[in-house]
């Protein structure tokens, strides 16, 4: 069915189908449906979270012409660094400039670390070491990435809530691998919070296979591999090293907890 539906398509439409997100998408990394202030996409690693993110933004901003305006003018890009933030969300393989097609692609200002599309949206880029750049810009949607993982969460997420303060409904997506920390706990107990999970086995087709035969011969069933792999909250002690990272675990309450809605 599908040989048959790309046959049909004339030259510009297959030209445009490489970036029809939609079109290719796995479930976990399409935007909910429903009236949410923050979407938590928790999965392993290499499940997508990434390129998820990236089109998230990209619905936002993008109109349905190059030049039209989009839902969203404003846009936080949150990491735990600027390198970071940089290198994966906005020049990595999975990233915004690589996901976005060539007459919608923004223009990188490095001295301004900001992202600027042919319709004028803008995306700033905020590291979570520096939670007081947060105080004065406001925005309509922010893109965070590896909140579980910030050594100044909870600073950091606090001042980003005060600085979503434009448009009808400002919203935040969360591209994350699961940690027991209490800034994502707390989010995920909000019932204006949704989630949507996968293992990293999801996206195997565009990862090697000898890392996922490696990694899940490596650590099987750990508490480790639940959280890195599974992209389970796994509660109890540190999963950095020792006996406490290969012993099996019981979820966190983030696993399955009663105020956010798992998709």
């Amino acid at each position: 069915m599908r040989d048959a539906f790309l046959s049909e398509l004339t030259e510009g439409e297959c030209l445009a189908l490489p970036f029809l997100f939609e079109f290719w998408a796995m479930e976990h990394q399409l935007p909910p449906e429903g009236d949410w202030r923050a979407w938590v996409i928790m999965g392993g690693r290499g499940a997508g979270k990434t390129r998820a993110g990236a089109e998230w933004v990209r619905a936002c901003v993008e109109g349905a012409l190059p030049l039209s305006p989009g839902r969203c003018k404003r846009v936080a890009l949150v990491g735990e660094t600027l390198d970071q933030v940089r290198e994966v969300m906005v020049f990595g393989e999975s990233g915004l400039l690589a996901c976005s097609p060539p007459d919608r692609r923004p223009e990188w200002q490095a001295t301004r670390r900001c992202l600027v599309w042919p319709n004028g949206a803008e995306a700033m880029v905020f590291s979570a070491h520096d939670p007081e750049a947060l105080r004065g810009p406001q925005f309509d949607a922010a893109w965070v990435d590896e909140l579980a993982k910030w050594k100044k969460a909870r600073e950091t997420w606090d001042m980003l809530q005060f600085a979503l303060r434009l448009g009808e409904r400002p919203q935040v997506c969360v591209t994350t691998t699961p940690r027991n920390v209490g800034v994502l706990k707390e989010l995920l107990a909000l019932e204006s919070t949704v989630v949507t999970r996968a293992k990293t086995e999801a996206n195997r087709a565009n990862l090697a296979a000898s890392f996922l035969e490696e990694v899940r011969a490596r650590y099987g069933n750990t508490r480790l591999a639940r959280q890195e792999l599974d992209g389970v909250l796994v509660s109890g002690a540190s999963l950095g090293c020792g006996r406490g990272a290969l012993d099996g675990g019981d979820a966190g309450p983030g696993a399955g907890h009663a105020g956010a809605r798992t998709l």
